[in-house]
Protein backbone atom coordinates (compact mmCIF):
# COMPACT_ATOMS: atom_id res chain seq x y z
CA UNK A 1 0.00 0.00 0.00
CA UNK A 2 2.97 2.31 0.42
CA UNK A 3 2.70 5.46 -1.70
CA UNK A 4 -0.75 4.69 -3.17
CA UNK A 5 -2.67 7.87 -4.05
CA UNK A 6 -6.30 8.33 -5.05
CA UNK A 7 -7.17 11.34 -7.18
CA UNK A 8 -10.96 11.41 -6.94
CA UNK A 9 -12.33 14.92 -6.35
CA UNK A 10 -15.81 13.72 -5.40
CA UNK A 11 -14.37 11.31 -2.83
CA UNK A 12 -12.14 14.04 -1.38
CA UNK A 13 -15.12 16.35 -0.87
CA UNK A 14 -17.27 13.56 0.61
CA UNK A 15 -14.60 12.62 3.15
CA UNK A 16 -14.10 16.20 4.34
CA UNK A 17 -17.84 16.76 4.73
CA UNK A 18 -18.38 13.41 6.39
CA UNK A 19 -15.74 14.24 9.00
CA UNK A 20 -17.65 17.39 9.96
CA UNK A 21 -21.01 15.61 9.99
CA UNK A 22 -19.58 12.85 12.16
CA UNK A 23 -18.32 15.47 14.63
CA UNK A 24 -21.65 17.29 14.90
CA UNK A 25 -23.49 17.49 18.19
CA UNK A 26 -26.82 19.12 19.03
CA UNK A 27 -24.82 22.30 19.74
CA UNK A 28 -22.36 22.22 16.82
CA UNK A 29 -23.82 23.22 13.49
CA UNK A 30 -22.72 22.60 9.94
CA UNK A 31 -24.02 25.35 7.69
CA UNK A 32 -23.98 25.20 3.89
CA UNK A 33 -22.80 28.60 2.62
CA UNK A 34 -23.18 27.68 -1.03
CA UNK A 35 -19.44 27.89 -1.71
CA UNK A 36 -18.22 26.08 1.41
CA UNK A 37 -19.45 24.80 4.76
CA UNK A 38 -19.20 26.51 8.13
CA UNK A 39 -18.62 24.24 11.11
CA UNK A 40 -19.38 26.21 14.28
CA UNK A 41 -19.58 25.54 18.00
CA UNK A 42 -21.24 28.46 19.84
CA UNK A 43 -20.00 27.14 23.21
CA UNK A 44 -16.34 26.51 22.45
CA UNK A 45 -13.98 29.00 20.79
CA UNK A 46 -11.37 26.32 20.01
CA UNK A 47 -10.53 26.83 16.30
CA UNK A 48 -10.80 23.07 15.63
CA UNK A 49 -14.56 23.30 16.24
CA UNK A 50 -14.93 26.54 14.27
CA UNK A 51 -13.78 26.35 10.68
CA UNK A 52 -14.79 26.94 7.09
CA UNK A 53 -14.26 23.75 5.12
CA UNK A 54 -14.09 22.86 1.42
CA UNK A 55 -14.27 26.45 0.09
CA UNK A 56 -14.81 26.90 -3.63
CA UNK A 57 -14.33 30.58 -4.39
CA UNK A 58 -13.91 32.72 -7.53
CA UNK A 59 -10.49 32.56 -9.16
CA UNK A 60 -10.50 36.25 -10.07
CA UNK A 61 -8.50 38.21 -7.52
CA UNK A 62 -11.05 40.98 -6.94
CA UNK A 63 -13.94 38.55 -6.46
CA UNK A 64 -11.77 36.30 -4.29
CA UNK A 65 -10.78 39.19 -2.02
CA UNK A 66 -14.42 40.26 -1.66
CA UNK A 67 -15.43 36.75 -0.61
CA UNK A 68 -12.54 36.53 1.82
CA UNK A 69 -13.57 39.83 3.42
CA UNK A 70 -17.13 38.50 3.80
CA UNK A 71 -15.88 35.32 5.46
CA UNK A 72 -13.60 37.21 7.85
CA UNK A 73 -16.58 39.39 8.81
CA UNK A 74 -18.71 36.27 9.36
CA UNK A 75 -16.17 34.86 11.80
CA UNK A 76 -16.00 38.22 13.56
CA UNK A 77 -19.77 38.25 14.09
CA UNK A 78 -19.45 34.78 15.64
CA UNK A 79 -16.60 35.87 17.91
CA UNK A 80 -14.24 33.33 16.36
CA UNK A 81 -10.85 33.46 14.65
CA UNK A 82 -11.09 33.02 10.85
CA UNK A 83 -10.13 29.39 10.21
CA UNK A 84 -10.15 27.81 6.74
CA UNK A 85 -9.43 24.25 5.60
CA UNK A 86 -9.17 23.86 1.81
CA UNK A 87 -9.92 20.57 0.09
CA UNK A 88 -7.12 18.04 -0.47
CA UNK A 89 -8.17 17.86 -4.09
CA UNK A 90 -10.41 19.80 -6.46
CA UNK A 91 -10.80 23.06 -4.53
CA UNK A 92 -10.83 26.43 -6.28
CA UNK A 93 -8.86 28.47 -6.80
CA UNK A 94 -5.99 25.99 -6.97
CA UNK A 95 -3.67 28.43 -5.17
CA UNK A 96 -6.10 29.00 -2.27
CA UNK A 97 -3.46 28.33 0.41
CA UNK A 98 -0.97 30.75 -1.11
CA UNK A 99 -3.58 33.51 -1.36
CA UNK A 100 -4.66 33.03 2.25
CA UNK A 101 -1.04 33.07 3.40
CA UNK A 102 -0.53 36.35 1.54
CA UNK A 103 -3.58 37.71 3.37
CA UNK A 104 -1.97 36.98 6.74
CA UNK A 105 -3.26 33.48 7.50
CA UNK A 106 -0.87 31.23 9.42
CA UNK A 107 -0.42 27.59 8.41
CA UNK A 108 -0.93 25.48 11.54
CA UNK A 109 -0.13 22.22 9.80
CA UNK A 110 -1.35 20.00 6.99
CA UNK A 111 -3.33 16.75 7.03
CA UNK A 112 -3.43 13.86 4.61
CA UNK A 113 -6.86 12.32 4.06
CA UNK A 114 -6.73 8.53 4.00
CA UNK A 115 -9.42 5.99 3.11
CA UNK A 116 -9.48 2.25 3.71
CA UNK A 117 -9.14 0.44 0.38
CA UNK A 118 -7.90 -2.98 1.52
CA UNK A 119 -8.77 -4.97 4.58
CA UNK A 120 -8.23 -8.58 5.43
CA UNK A 121 -9.51 -10.57 8.38
CA UNK A 122 -10.04 -7.91 11.03
CA UNK A 123 -10.49 -10.40 13.84
CA UNK A 124 -7.25 -12.18 12.94
CA UNK A 125 -5.35 -8.89 12.84
CA UNK A 126 -6.72 -7.82 16.22
CA UNK A 127 -5.79 -11.21 17.69
CA UNK A 128 -2.26 -10.96 16.29
CA UNK A 129 -1.77 -7.42 17.60
CA UNK A 130 -3.22 -8.32 20.99
CA UNK A 131 -0.71 -11.16 21.25
CA UNK A 132 2.14 -8.83 20.28
CA UNK A 133 1.12 -6.22 22.83
CA UNK A 134 0.70 -8.82 25.57
CA UNK A 135 4.20 -10.09 24.84
CA UNK A 136 5.68 -6.57 24.75
CA UNK A 137 4.21 -5.60 28.11
CA UNK A 138 4.24 -8.99 29.79
CA UNK A 139 0.45 -9.15 29.95
CA UNK A 140 -1.93 -6.87 31.77
CA UNK A 141 -3.42 -5.07 28.75
CA UNK A 142 -7.14 -4.37 28.72
CA UNK A 143 -9.47 -2.79 26.17
CA UNK A 144 -12.63 -0.91 27.14
CA UNK A 145 -15.06 0.64 24.69
CA UNK A 146 -17.51 3.37 25.62
CA UNK A 147 -20.54 3.92 23.43
CA UNK A 148 -24.24 4.59 23.62
CA UNK A 149 -25.20 1.35 21.89
CA UNK A 150 -25.92 -1.57 24.18
CA UNK A 151 -24.05 -4.21 22.19
CA UNK A 152 -20.61 -5.10 23.53
CA UNK A 153 -17.28 -5.64 21.84
CA UNK A 154 -16.21 -9.30 21.94
CA UNK A 155 -13.98 -9.67 24.98
CA UNK A 156 -14.47 -6.04 26.04
CA UNK A 157 -16.67 -4.09 28.38
CA UNK A 158 -16.94 -0.42 29.15
CA UNK A 159 -19.12 2.52 30.08
CA UNK A 160 -22.34 2.52 28.13
CA UNK A 161 -22.65 -1.25 28.59
CA UNK A 162 -23.58 -3.16 31.69
CA UNK A 163 -25.34 -0.23 33.41
CA UNK A 164 -22.35 1.92 34.37
CA UNK A 165 -23.21 4.93 36.49
CA UNK A 166 -22.59 8.52 35.47
CA UNK A 167 -19.77 8.79 38.03
CA UNK A 168 -18.08 5.72 36.52
CA UNK A 169 -18.47 7.14 33.03
CA UNK A 170 -16.95 10.43 34.18
CA UNK A 171 -13.95 8.61 35.69
CA UNK A 172 -13.53 6.72 32.43
CA UNK A 173 -13.65 10.02 30.51
CA UNK A 174 -10.96 11.43 32.82
CA UNK A 175 -8.70 8.51 31.88
CA UNK A 176 -9.46 9.01 28.19
CA UNK A 177 -8.70 12.74 28.40
CA UNK A 178 -5.42 11.97 30.14
CA UNK A 179 -4.32 9.85 27.17
CA UNK A 180 -5.48 12.48 24.67
CA UNK A 181 -3.68 15.30 26.48
CA UNK A 182 -0.44 13.32 26.81
CA UNK A 183 -0.50 11.84 23.31
CA UNK A 184 -1.26 15.11 21.52
CA UNK A 185 0.37 17.68 23.80
CA UNK A 186 -2.90 19.38 24.77
CA UNK A 187 -2.66 22.23 27.27
CA UNK A 188 -3.77 21.45 30.81
CA UNK A 189 -6.51 24.08 30.66
CA UNK A 190 -8.21 22.05 27.90
CA UNK A 191 -8.49 18.86 29.97
CA UNK A 192 -12.06 19.49 31.16
CA UNK A 193 -13.09 20.29 27.58
CA UNK A 194 -11.55 16.98 26.48
CA UNK A 195 -13.47 15.09 29.16
CA UNK A 196 -16.73 16.71 28.15
CA UNK A 197 -16.09 16.00 24.48
CA UNK A 198 -15.46 12.32 25.24
CA UNK A 199 -18.70 12.14 27.22
CA UNK A 200 -20.60 13.92 24.45
CA UNK A 201 -19.24 11.46 21.89
CA UNK A 202 -20.21 8.33 23.81
CA UNK A 203 -23.69 9.74 24.41
CA UNK A 204 -24.40 9.98 20.68
CA UNK A 205 -25.48 7.04 18.50
CA UNK A 206 -22.63 5.82 16.32
CA UNK A 207 -19.86 7.49 18.31
CA UNK A 208 -17.52 5.38 20.44
CA UNK A 209 -14.18 5.76 22.20
CA UNK A 210 -11.80 2.86 22.69
CA UNK A 211 -9.25 2.93 25.51
CA UNK A 212 -6.30 0.55 25.91
CA UNK A 213 -4.81 0.25 29.39
CA UNK A 214 -1.60 -1.45 30.52
CA UNK A 215 -1.48 -2.73 34.11
CA UNK A 216 -4.36 -0.42 34.92
CA UNK A 217 -2.72 2.65 33.41
CA UNK A 218 -4.54 4.26 30.42
CA UNK A 219 -2.10 4.17 27.49
CA UNK A 220 -3.71 4.44 24.02
CA UNK A 221 -6.95 5.62 22.48
CA UNK A 222 -9.00 5.73 19.27
CA UNK A 223 -12.38 7.21 18.39
CA UNK A 224 -14.95 6.10 15.82
CA UNK A 225 -17.78 8.35 14.65
CA UNK A 226 -20.18 6.65 12.26
CA UNK A 227 -23.18 7.68 10.20
CA UNK A 228 -25.00 5.84 7.43
CA UNK A 229 -22.39 7.23 5.00
CA UNK A 230 -19.34 5.79 6.75
CA UNK A 231 -16.99 5.88 9.72
CA UNK A 232 -14.45 8.56 10.57
CA UNK A 233 -11.60 7.49 12.86
CA UNK A 234 -9.83 10.12 14.93
CA UNK A 235 -7.97 10.80 18.19
CA UNK A 236 -5.73 7.79 17.54
CA UNK A 237 -2.80 8.21 19.89
CA UNK A 238 -0.47 6.59 22.41
CA UNK A 239 1.13 8.22 25.44
CA UNK A 240 4.88 8.74 24.86
CA UNK A 241 5.94 6.31 27.61
CA UNK A 242 4.07 3.45 25.89
CA UNK A 243 5.00 4.05 22.25
CA UNK A 244 6.81 1.66 19.93
CA UNK A 245 5.25 -1.56 21.22
CA UNK A 246 2.15 -1.96 19.08
CA UNK A 247 -0.53 -0.15 21.07
CA UNK A 248 -1.26 2.35 18.28
CA UNK A 249 -1.62 -0.45 15.74
CA UNK A 250 -3.91 -2.39 18.09
CA UNK A 251 -6.11 0.63 18.78
CA UNK A 252 -6.39 1.41 15.06
CA UNK A 253 -7.09 -2.22 14.11
CA UNK A 254 -9.82 -2.41 16.76
CA UNK A 255 -11.42 0.82 15.49
CA UNK A 256 -11.29 -0.40 11.87
CA UNK A 257 -12.82 -3.75 12.83
CA UNK A 258 -15.55 -1.96 14.77
CA UNK A 259 -16.33 0.27 11.78
CA UNK A 260 -16.52 -2.69 9.40
CA UNK A 261 -18.72 -4.65 11.81
CA UNK A 262 -21.01 -1.61 11.90
CA UNK A 263 -21.42 -1.95 8.12
CA UNK A 264 -19.66 1.29 7.21
CA UNK A 265 -19.39 1.69 3.41
CA UNK A 266 -16.28 3.84 3.82
CA UNK A 267 -13.71 4.13 6.62
CA UNK A 268 -11.41 7.14 6.67
CA UNK A 269 -9.11 9.26 8.83
CA UNK A 270 -6.69 12.17 8.68
CA UNK A 271 -3.02 12.17 9.62
CA UNK A 272 -0.55 15.02 9.97
CA UNK A 273 1.61 15.35 6.89
CA UNK A 274 4.89 15.03 8.81
CA UNK A 275 3.80 12.09 10.98
CA UNK A 276 5.67 9.48 8.95
CA UNK A 277 5.30 6.67 11.49
CA UNK A 278 1.50 7.02 11.61
CA UNK A 279 1.34 7.31 7.82
CA UNK A 280 3.24 4.04 7.42
CA UNK A 281 1.05 2.37 10.05
CA UNK A 282 -2.15 3.32 8.26
CA UNK A 283 -0.75 2.23 4.91
CA UNK A 284 0.10 -1.18 6.38
CA UNK A 285 -3.49 -1.46 7.60
CA UNK A 286 -4.82 -0.84 4.09
CA UNK A 287 -5.37 2.93 3.91
CA UNK A 288 -4.48 5.04 0.86
CA UNK A 289 -3.98 8.81 0.61
CA UNK A 290 -6.61 10.90 -1.17
CA UNK A 291 -5.20 13.87 -3.08
CA UNK A 292 -2.54 16.06 -1.49
CA UNK A 293 -1.95 17.26 2.05
CA UNK A 294 -4.41 20.05 2.87
CA UNK A 295 -3.20 22.96 5.04
CA UNK A 296 -4.97 24.24 8.12
CA UNK A 297 -5.05 28.06 7.96
CA UNK A 298 -5.82 30.48 10.80
CA UNK A 299 -5.92 34.28 10.93
CA UNK A 300 -4.96 35.49 14.42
Amino acid sequence: MGGVRIFDTDLARRLVLHEARAQQTPARELRDLGDGWLFHDPNDAEPFWNRLIAPSWPAGYAAFDRRLDEVITLFATLGRLPHIRPLPLGGTPSDMAQRLSSAGFETLGADRRMVLVQHGDGDALVAAMTSRVEHAFGGGTKVTVSRRETRREPGSRGPGAGGRTWAERRRWAVDASLVLADAFGVDADRRVALENDVLACVSRPGCSVLLVSVAGVPAAIARRASTDDGSYLSSIGTRPAFRGRGLGTLATALAVRDALHAGSPVVHLAVEEDNDSALRLYERLGFATVGEAAPDLLLR
